[in-house]
């Protein structure tokens, strides 16, 4: 009995132990198509200015305009700025390269990644204040 007690209480620490957090789940940026050049702004104000910019590993922001879920291609975006969370999302305005602006709600988890002279870097979209397509 005894045995098996120490069996679950040392599973339970090694499951939870592996549940740490963001810290050291992020090695490098995803592969892309297509290569986009940013400056990221984060809520912090630090600028990273990047390439090979994904997002989820696409080239595209998602989310959702009322009930409709939407996708717009970065090569449309000239800009993107990020609200405050609310409700695990995170309200997304585009300026776009013809002049004309939409937004949407994105889930507030979703992830940025990209390269930089430092190296690689993730950013979460709640995280984030400003993406700035080059």
């Amino acid at each position: 009995m005894s045995r098996k007690i120490y069996f679950i209480a040392l599973m339970f620490i090694f499951l939870t132990a592996m549940g740490g957090g963001r810290s050291g789940s992020f090695e490098r940026a995803p592969r892309v198509d297509k290569n986009f050049a940013v400056i990221v702004t984060d809520n912090s104000g630090n600028k990273i200015e990047g390439e090979k910019f994904s997002w989820e590993g696409r080239i595209h922001f998602s989310g959702y305009m009322g009930l409709a879920e939407v996708v717009v291609p970065f090569d449309k975006i000239k800009e993107a700025t990020f609200g405050e969370k609310k409700e695990k999302k995170v309200k997304v305005s585009l300026r776009l390269r013809d002049g004309s602006e939409t937004a949407f709600d994105m889930d507030a988890d979703s992830r940025c990644y990209g390269e930089a002279g430092f190296g690689s870097f993730m950013l979460t979209a709640q995280e984030i204040k400003m993406v700035a397509f080059k």
